[in-house]
């Protein structure tokens, strides 16, 4: 078994091939998130009077101020009711949106030039090569040969 790994593991027999690999993930995710705005207040403020038993505004007496996103108040007062009203511009406070990611990953296999041998072994290189095979089929047979011999004694 050993020396037929020694025989071949010298040598490749396969060149390597073109291999293209390509995977594409495409991967997209919804995100939302609120948006906080800044507290906002308008201010109205008057002094009422009191004229032949009905109330009156006073409008000399009268402080107004808008905020950022609201309106100054209207005041109306008919007979014993007082009317108040305060308007805010539209505001959007909640958003979504999609995040798109790709991934994409490509391998490929290099194919390599087979190696060239400049000049063939000489006999001389051969006949090496050939003994240190020998030496070695016969060094084994010889080490299985004391191991058989040395068991069969034991028992």
């Amino acid at each position: 078994m050993i020396v037929l790994c020694l025989q071949v593991a010298c040598r490749s027999r396969q060149v390597a091939t073109n291999e293209v690999l390509r995977i594409k993930t495409v991967t997209q995710v919804q995100r939302d998130t609120i948006i906080q705005t800044d507290p906002d207040s308008s201010f109205y403020q008057a002094w009422i009077d009191c004229i032949s038993g009905k109330p009156v505004l006073r409008v000399d007496s009268e402080t107004k101020k808008a905020g950022n996103y609201l309106n100054v108040p209207t005041v109306k007062m008919e007979g014993n009711e007082l009317k108040v009203d305060c308007y805010a511009t539209a505001q959007k406070l909640f958003r979504t949106w999609q995040q798109q990611y790709i991934e994409e990953l490509r391998t490929e296999t290099i194919i390599r030039p087979p190696i060239e041998v400049i000049r063939p072994l000489t006999l001389w290189q051969n006949l090496q090569i050939y003994l240190g095979r020998g030496a070695l089929v016969l060094s084994m047979v010889y080490l299985i040969y004391r191991l058989i011999k040395q068991k069969l004694k034991i028992n």
